[in-house]
C-alpha cells in the first residue's frame, strides 16, 4: 500500500507541475487525471463531503437549471456569515471569497470548517430569499489554482493543481453546471 501511495504522490507531482496545454497532456495523461478525480474523491469524501459531491456531478453532466442541495453545513462558516449580514443589508447577491490559504486540512475545528466550506464555495454569491440562505455556485475549475491539501513531513504541501481538471473540461471530459446550497436561516 505504501508502494502504491507513493508512487501516486509521485504522478500526482509530475502531473501538477506539467504546464496546462493540452499537447503537454497524451490521452493516458487525461485518463489518469480522470481517474484522478474519481480516486481523490474517494479518500476526499469523509472529510470534504460537500466538495467531493460537487467534483462528482462533473462527471455525469449539469442541466440548465441550478442543482439544488438542501444543505445547512455552510451556515457554520465565518466568513458565510459575514456575508449573510452584508446581503441583508444592502439586499444584493455577495460573493463568497476565501485565498486558497484556507484549504489545507487542520485539526482546529474551526479552520477545519472554513476550509471544508471554501472548498465547495470559493467564488459563490449568497444570496437571502425570505428565510432562506442561497448560495449558487459555478461548478468549473480555474485553468491555473494550485489547492494545497495536506502537509507530509519530509515530502511537502500535498495538493492539486486545478488546472489539469480545468483541462478535462475544455476536453469534454468533464461539464460545468451551477449548483444552489440552500438552508434556513435560524435566527
Amino acid at each position: 500500500m505504501a508502494i502504491v501511495f507513493m508512487v501516486g504522490i509521485y504522478r500526482l507531482n509530475s502531473l501538477n507541475t506539467t504546464p496546462i496545454k493540452s499537447s503537454n497532456f497524451s490521452w493516458i495523461n487525461k485518463s489518469e487525471i480522470y481517474i484522478l478525480g474519481l480516486v481523490s474523491s474517494a479518500f476526499a469524501y469523509p472529510i470534504y463531503p460537500e466538495l467531493v459531491r460537487e467534483h462528482l456531478m462533473m462527471y455525469s453532466g449539469f442541466d440548465e437549471d441550478p442543482k439544488v442541495i438542501n444543505d445547512d453545513f455552510f451556515l457554520r462558516s465565518k466568513v458565510v456569515q459575514k456575508a449573510i449580514n452584508s446581503s441583508k443589508a444592502i439586499d444584493q447577491p455577495v460573493r463568497l471569497v476565501w485565498p486558497t490559504s484556507s484549504y489545507p486540512i487542520s485539526f482546529d475545528y474551526d479552520k477545519y470548517w472554513e476550509a471544508r466550506t471554501a472548498l465547495a464555495l470559493n467564488g459563490g454569491y449568497i444570496r437571502i430569499k425570505g428565510n432562506r440562505a442561497i448560495v449558487r455556485v459555478k461548478i468549473t475549475y480555474p485553468r491555473k489554482s494550485f489547492a494545497p491539501l495536506f502537509e507530509i513531513p519530509g515530502i511537502g504541501m500535498i495538493g492539486i493543481e486545478e488546472g489539469l481538471f480545468w483541462l478535462l473540461q475544455q476536453e469534454g471530459w468533464l461539464a460545468s453546471g451551477h449548483v444552489e446550497w440552500q438552508a434556513p436561516l435560524t435566527h
